[in-house]
């Protein structure tokens, strides 16, 4: 399923710079704007800074991890995402840094912090959908019952967040005497205080904002000025879909590309020049970050054996 997935948002933005060549349209070449581009680029640490201490709070009370650990860490399971559908394998790479004794934790502080991700873009997206914001024909329906679906919308929301809260409360309800691991992993769960998951959250809602800015900016280089309110609506709604469309990282940029094609072009640009913004904006903030992520392993091979 997630190969059809990629091939189809291949073949989607394929279709559209067709059906743009075919209208008569000239290709428009991405020939971006310095500054812009620039700033997106310079967003890109504050965006890692941001997961880094994400992982910091979560793992607190596990081990005691710089600024520094925590920076390869988060890279390190971004390196290894990138092999695995939908990031899973992003704890694999992360609790390869901490004490061996406290990997099993760690993975579900990992799963943690996803959560919080997941539910910082899911929260985003419902608020701009409550922006009545211009929708792809594909949603057409839930914009003529924008009132009934947005209530649906705010309920799921805040039952995902209490669910996220109260994770501890409801993992000690599990019980899997025979299998010690995946138990130990269950009551990991119960090792966050709330003030340590609000914070987590409140990290991820600003890693989330930086995303948002970071298209916006990519987006205008390329000579497609959205309006502030406009940009924010349609790219947090994209984000919500890409977030929960299954596909591979490597193949990832299609996906966001081809969901860029349905959300940002009704305001304006060509298809040309909204997937090269999204590809670029792939490389900033995936490829890079898990090139450098892949050699910090590499480099770090000799002590994570040893560990």
């Amino acid at each position: 399923m997630k190969i059809a997935v990629a091939v189809a948002s291949l073949a989607f933005i394929g279709w559209k710079v067709y059906a743009q060549l075919a209208d008569g349209e000239p290709f428009a070449s991405f020939s971006p704007t310095v500054a812009p581009l620039l700033a997106a680029v310079l967003l890109m640490p504050l965006n890692w800074l941001l997961e880094t201490r994400k992982w910091q709070v979560l793992t607190s009370d596990l081990q005691t991890l710089t600024v520094k650990e925590s920076f390869r860490s988060v890279l390190a399971g971004l390196a290894v995402s990138m092999l695995t559908p939908n990031r899973v394998g992003d704890f694999a790479g992360r609790i390869a840094w901490l004490k061996p004794e406290n990997r099993t934790a760690g993975a579900m502080s990992a799963f943690v912090g996803g959560w919080a991700q997941m539910l910082s873009i899911a929260l985003l997206g419902v608020v701009a959908f409550c922006m009545k914001p211009v929708l792809p024909d594909f949603l057409e329906w839930f914009g003529c019952h924008a009132v009934a679906t947005a209530a649906v919308l705010i309920v799921l929301a805040a039952v995902v967040c209490v669910a996220y809260f109260f994770m501890g409360s409801l993992a000690s309800r599990f019980r899997f005497s025979h299998w010690q691991w995946l138990e130990k992993f269950v009551r990991a769960a119960g090792q966050h205080t709330k003030w340590q998951l609000a914070v987590v959250l409140f990290l991820s809602l600003c890693r989330t904002v930086v995303f948002i800015i970071q298209f916006q900016l990519i987006l205008q280089s390329s000579e497609i000025n959205l309006e502030t309110i406009d940009a924010f609506r349609s790219i947090a709604l994209m984000y919500c879909f890409v977030s929960v469309i299954p596909t591979f990282a490597l193949a990832e940029w299609g996906v966001r590309g081809s969901m860029a094609l349905l959300f940002v072009t009704p305001l304006g640009g060509s298809p040309t020049q909204i997937v090269a913004a999204t590809l670029a904006l792939w490389l900033i903030n995936v490829a890079l970050p898990a090139i450098v992520g892949a050699l910090l392993m590499a480099f770090s091979k000799k002590r994570l054996q040893k560990d």
